[in-house]
């Protein structure tokens, strides 16, 4: 199986966060016999995503990102990708609840902050890849075509975690 990478966020573009995510998939993918053939990175822009993970999938039908699922407004990968499949965002209220609950568990004052709450906005027709590592889940989009996106948070231990946990055991 070949897939390519689609890293995202301005900070690794700028060279003040090393993608070390990148490295480490690439490593763990191929000693399962699933080739990495191209990293890519992009900004944090809505366009810069939708243009990567299109090229990617175009090229080789199966995309792993990473970066761009937290809380923050710069956090555009659901949505892109979702834009690029032709599909609409929805309010998953199960993890809404599990953000509550962890944020409850954490001790912080008050109701879960609205920005948080945007974790839980998923592609229509999307699998939810559990996290155990963090907040943010992992999301697996699939097309009518059978080409495939996993998103997964870009926190390194979340996504060496989810990469462990979740997206190889599926890739195998």
């Amino acid at each position: 199986m070949d897939v390519e990478l689609v890293s995202i966020g301005d900070e690794l573009l700028l060279g003040y966060t090393i993608d070390t995510n990148a490295a480490f998939f690439a490593r763990e993918a191929a000693a399962l016999g699933i080739r990495v053939v191209r990293r890519a990175t992009v900004g944090d822009g809505a366009d810069e995503i939708a243009a990567g993970v299109r090229e990617a999938l175009d090229r080789t039908g199966g995309v792993i990102t990473s970066g761009g699922l937290g809380p923050t407004a710069d956090d555009m990968t659901k949505a892109s990708i979702a834009a690029l499949f032709g599909r609409g965002m929805y309010m998953d209220d199960s993890i809404v609840e599990s953000l509550r609950v962890r944020w409850r568990a954490r001790g912080w004052p008050g109701e879960l902050p609205v920005a948080n709450r945007a974790q839980a906005m998923i592609p229509e027709g999307a699998t939810i890849l559990e996290n155990r590592h963090g907040s943010a889940p992992g999301i697996w989009l699939q097309d009518d075509r059978a080409r495939w996106v996993a998103m997964l948070p870009g926190v390194p231990r979340e996504f060496r975690g989810m990469t462990r946990d979740t997206l190889l055991p599926r890739l195998q």
